[in-house]
């Protein structure tokens, strides 16, 4: 089994983990004038999610 020589500073450990850093969620308006993340906007057109008004 693979055994590390040295201990990963958390440093080094922060540097390769630096890219899975969450983004916030992009949200769109829809046809009715709801924001909505954009995964969610034709399920908001057609009228399978429940939104509420923000704009």
């Amino acid at each position: 089994m693979a055994v590390p020589k040295k201990r990963t500073t958390r440093s080094t450990q922060g540097q390769r983990r630096s890219h899975l850093a969450l983004t916030p969620t992009q949200l769109v308006s829809t046809t009715a004038g709801d924001l909505v993340p954009r995964r969610l906007k034709k399920a908001a057109e057609l009228g399978l999610l429940k939104t509420t008004k923000k704009v």
